[in-house]
């Protein structure tokens, strides 16, 4: 005898799965690199991108919902009105129950926005562990440069302002470009390659490591080490806001750096190393 179809089977099966993908794809995304990371470089874990991984995070999630509430509705709703009707009849029975869990939900809530520990040495190591991918030598030149068109790169420190130079670049080493206003991402996924490796064609020669001098460092403005160094100030600004540093291209660096909490050396040191790239 053929046995009929189990919908609570099924459901079960169902919730099991969506848990243990939610599961791993949240641990994945709570060590992978910060986008910035990830897209330059086309970072994957299990032949997926982090992107893919937020795709697979949010499809399991919707599925966990609607099954769970076909789990709750349709295959038990018996069950559950008559548990709602006799709870509402009886009245609750156990208030110190419910009340312990809304409080350790608030707790966890509340103590995850302002920072309080645990919950704030949870965050931190993931976030060591993301900024743990990142490679000094080979970050952007600025944050999420996969996204600019060849014509928004070609106005960056050392690329030369003409976008079709660096487009010709691109064909001599064999690479198809459909158009200037093509994203470095879209050059990349249509020749098979990361951003990273095509901006190594278009990059600008190294020159060695750039140094400003210290004396006077902390009353210079960031638009005078920009001219100084060559660079357009704003890429500065990007960059620096890329390591967690907000900066205004007139206060003084000494400012800059009481502001943003670091020494003046840890300061100069980072702008020689944007300014070297």
């Amino acid at each position: 005898m053929k046995k009929s179809f189990s919908w609570r089977v099924f459901i079960s099966f169902g919730l099991f799965i969506a848990v243990l993908m939610m599961l791993v794809s949240g641990v994945i995304l709570y060590i992978s690199p910060p986008g910035r990371v990830a897209n330059w470089s086309d970072w994957r874990m299990l032949g997926l991108t982090k992107r893919g991984w937020q795709h697979q995070h949010i499809i399991f999630g919707f599925a966990f919902l609607i099954l769970s509430l076909f789990h709750l509705f349709v295959i038990n709703w018996k069950a559950f009105f008559s548990y709602l009707k006799s709870k509402t009849t009886e009245g609750l029975k156990s208030p110190v129950e419910l009340l312990t869990i809304i409080i350790l939900s608030a707790l966890f809530g509340i103590g995850t926005y302002y920072g309080i520990q645990p919950f704030s040495a949870v965050i931190k190591i993931g976030d060591t562990i993301s900024d743990s991918w990142e490679r000094r030598e080979k970050q952007a030149p600025i944050p999420h440069a996969e996204l600019m068109t060849l014509r928004q790169l070609a106005e960056q420190p050392g690329l030369g302002g003409d976008p079709a130079a660096l487009k010709t670049k691109l064909e001599k080493a064999k690479l198809k470009v459909a158009s200037e206003e093509q994203t470095l991402a879209e050059i990349a996924s249509l020749n098979g390659k990361t951003a990273e490796e095509v901006y190594e064609f278009i990059a600008p020669e190294k020159t060695g490591r750039h140094k400003i001098q210290g004396q006077g460092f902390g009353k210079k403005t960031l638009q005078e080490i920009a001219d100084e160094g060559g660079v357009s100030s704003t890429s500065l600004q990007l960059a620096l806001r890329q390591k967690g540093i907000e900066a205004k291209t007139d206060p003084p660096l000494k400012s800059i750096a009481a502001n943003n909490k670091i020494e003046m050396n840890e300061l100069r040191k980072i702008l020689e190393t944007m300014i070297s790239r």
